[in-house]
């Protein structure tokens, strides 16, 4: 177990931070947005917290230098697009944007990866059924799990230079489970991996002693984790979001399964703000009950321990969500494994089109919308 930062010792955050949502193959969206952010240059990312696609991009960005980080986040997409229709393209080249082709084409992926896995991701279990201890599910991640060791340096991962924060979720207590370098854990790719393991579609990993499955289950963006971390000055933190909260009126059975995904993960991002904004009510409203304290029971001691747990946590941050969109032309409920190479491309694009467009609008001092005091937002969706 490496020994915790002299920063997180100190209980204090970051001036940046990065917190990445789970999606299987919407994550593109997100290697887009982390590499324009690298590529855009700025303040570093002190740390990067996400759950299963996002723990692969958290792996990815800090288990490589500076200045190698969009590479490697390119050369892990690469690496798992397919074209589920060679012969096609061969003859009239990529689909367009939109229209029947483009959804059949589409289609063609989801049916592709559902039927042969997906190299370097998972790969089909001959038999789903469950040998002695083994947990039944229809894939398995040890494709991941190598392709992690090819990619990422784990020992860089745990140097300290960047605070890591895993989240995944025990199958039989249900409860949340954190692994986080900056209180001491060491993180491997079998974390990574265990957070990336949605039942029943992908078996469970056994690790230190509990069965984990994806992150997503407890929580899909661990957005609190990086709020309520006590620190110094301003938080900047950016967030991205694979599953709009918001969207239109189903019109099919399978916009309807696509919509309910969207709300079953999405609303948990704005669970997460929601409770936040009450805390931040609440501190303040403790710090102005608190000036109206005669002097003597303010400095009592015990009063003043419990004004200062009070303020603790209280500092400013301002939340950068950016949230994606799926086109029109989306496999529906399957657009998760949609691993085609143009909405690969499509969605690193908007990745990054969004990154952009949230950077801009920082450098232009945009006056973010005030949730609470001392938490702001700025949504590019």
């Amino acid at each position: 177990m490496m020994q915790p930062t002299a920063a997180a010792m100190q209980g204090t955050r970051p001036a940046r931070a990065l917190v990445l949502a789970g999606g299987i193959a919407l994550g593109a969206f997100e290697a887009g947005a982390c590499a324009a952010l690298e590529e855009a240059g700025g303040p570093p990312i002190g740390w990067v917290a996400g759950s299963s696609a996002g723990a692969v991009a958290a792996a990815l960005i800090a288990g490589n230098p500076p200045g190698r980080r969009a590479a490697r986040l390119r050369e892990f997409w690469k690496g798992v697009a397919a074209d589920p229709t060679p012969a096609t393209t061969f003859w009239f080249g990529q689909p367009p944007p939109e229209g029947p082709w483009r959804q059949a084409y589409n289609q063609a992926a989801v049916m592709q990866s559902l039927l042969v896995g997906r190299p370097g991701l998972y790969r089909p279990r001959l038999m789903p059924a469950p040998r002695i201890g083994r947990v039944p599910a229809l894939y398995d991640l040890e494709p991941l799990l190598e392709r992690l060791r090819d990619l990422v340096d784990f020992d860089r991962l745990n140097d300290g230079s960047m605070r890591v924060t895993v989240a995944a979720t025990d199958v039989v207590s249900g409860e949340r489970v954190v692994f986080d370098t900056g209180r001491g854990d060491r993180i491997g790719p079998e974390h990574i991996v265990a957070s990336c393991a949605l039942l029943p579609l992908f078996a469970p990993i056994e690790l230190e002693g509990r069965l984990l499955a994806d992150g997503g289950l407890s929580s899909n963006v661990p957005l609190d984790l990086v709020l309520d971390e006590p620190g110094e000055g301003e938080l900047e933190c950016f967030v991205v979001e694979l599953f709009a909260p918001a969207g239109s009126r189903p019109r099919t059975l399978a916009a309807s399964a696509s919509r309910a995904g969207d709300l079953a993960f999405g609303n948990q991002t704005r669970r997460i703000l929601e409770g936040r904004v009450r805390e931040h009510r609440l501190r303040a409203l403790v710090a102005e009950l608190a000036e109206h304290l005669p002097e003597a029971v303010r400095h009592d001691p015990e009063v003043a321990e419990r004004l200062h747990e009070a303020a603790e946590g209280a500092h400013g941050a301002v939340v950068v969500m950016l949230g994606y969109r799926a086109a029109l032309g989306e496999a529906g409920l399957g657009k998760a494994f949609d691993f085609s190479e143009a909405t690969l491309r499509d969605r690193w694009r908007a990745g990054e089109e969004r990154m952009r467009e949230a950077l801009a609008r920082l450098a232009a001092r945009e006056e973010p919308e005030a949730l609470a005091p001392g938490l702001r937002v700025i949504q590019v969706d």
